[in-house]
């Protein structure tokens, strides 16, 4: 019942303004090296057109590769404030035997892959994802041009991530390099001001307190194993997930685990559904799954998530530099759930996240709204 009042707000909340919403931000990322992926997409959609005719079964190529847009934003909470906007782009090739020689994106990674003995079991297969993504934070009240020293920093982060998996039916690992920067040079307040003008939003004039520009990166490494599975593609069906995860860097620096289940019909072969965070999640199922998946599937999740946080660079200020910064609380909770469709190679997925307070002077928690869609082709 949870997940299918989220799935009605949400389809309530997604006007042409949010949509437009998605596509300007798209616009304004392009000016910070978003461009790279527009090919992507454009290519992906070109490839799906045909992908139409589906019968009982889908016909999807076997490329094994897929496109991801993530976004996640507090408007379909009636908000604007804390955790404000996220949009990521994820490309995902899966179904590999072999490190590909053809991924420029990961080719310089693969000797520390190599050194470090990451594939060294035969069995599973390898993944390999690449994201770019942007998230906004700004405090509750966005009018007033003075600093709010009890609320948290305006800022906001541009970044790109490397992900490499190893996956087996039941388990997988993910590690991943996340590289971005922090402060103006993200356009993170630019992405904001513009959008909030065209849409006849409060305008945000607090921009000139944010952080200062600072080079970040970042390590995760992420384990996800399903505790229960059955009828995966093949009616109803319903699996329980067990995740865990960790990062380590200037940015942030955190270690979480969390429980998801799911349930419904011809529940896709993949590792669950996950919003926007570091390079632990896509969106691609088992590549023997391929061959007999139905065109057709629904189903309900609900995930209760638990987070140790050492480091946020978004609470706590600049590392080399003085900023404005917050007292962290540190351990946050989170639930979420929602509503996963998919037809033929998209798969959709909507969700509400309910997050508790992050800093010691946070009113609230906060809730946000997120959809991501995922082309297979």
């Amino acid at each position: 019942m949870f997940a299918l009042i989220v799935a009605h707000l949400l389809y309530r909340k997604l006007c042409i303004l949010d949509c437009f919403n998605i596509g300007f931000s798209i616009i304004v990322m392009y000016r910070v090296g978003i461009y790279i992926l527009n090919g992507i997409l454009f290519f992906c959609l070109i490839e799906f057109i045909p992908l139409y005719g589906y019968a009982e079964e889908s016909s999807c190529p076997t490329k094994h590769q897929t496109f991801t847009i993530y976004f996640e934003n507090d408007v379909f909470a009636h908000k604007d404030e804390q955790y404000t906007n996220g949009l990521k782009l994820t490309w995902c090739r899966y179904g590999l035997s072999e490190l590909p020689e053809d991924i420029w994106t990961h080719e310089w990674l693969y000797p520390v892959i190599k050194f470090i003995n990451f594939y060294k079991s035969a069995e599973s297969e390898k993944v390999l994802t690449f994201s770019m993504g942007q998230n906004i934070f700004t405090p509750e009240n966005i009018t007033t041009t003075e600093l709010i020293k009890n609320d948290r920093p305006y800022a906001g982060i541009t970044y790109a991530q490397f992900g490499f998996h190893k996956k087996t039916n039941h388990h997988m690992h993910t590690l991943g390099l996340c590289v971005g920067i922090v402060g103006p040079a993200s356009y993170a307040d630019k992405t904001q001001i513009v959008v909030h003008k065209i849409l006849n939003h409060k305008e945000p004039n607090g921009w000139d307190n944010q952080l200062k520009d600072e080079p970040v990166i970042g390590l995760v490494y992420g384990y996800k194993i399903k505790l229960v599975s059955s009828g995966i593609n093949s009616g109803f069906g319903g699996d329980m997930i067990f995740n865990t995860a960790g990062n380590l860097g200037n940015a942030i620096t955190f270690y979480k685990i969390g429980l998801l289940t799911r349930y419904g019909w011809n529940i896709p072969n993949d590792s669950g559904n996950f919003p926007i965070q570091s390079a632990t999640c896509f969106n691609a199922e088992f590549k023997e799954t391929n061959f007999h998946k139905k065109w057709f599937g629904l189903h309900l999740f609900f995930s209760v998530n638990s987070k140790v946080v050492l480091r946020n660079i978004f609470l706590d200020g600049n590392t080399f530099r003085d900023s404005h910064s917050v007292e962290k609380k540190p351990i946050v909770g989170s639930v979420y759930g929602g509503i996963g469709l998919i037809t033929g190679c998209v798969k959709t997925v909507l969700s509400y996240l309910y997050q508790t307070k992050l800093f010691e002077c946070q009113k609230k928690p906060q809730i946000f709204g997120s959809i991501s869609i995922s082309f297979q082709y």
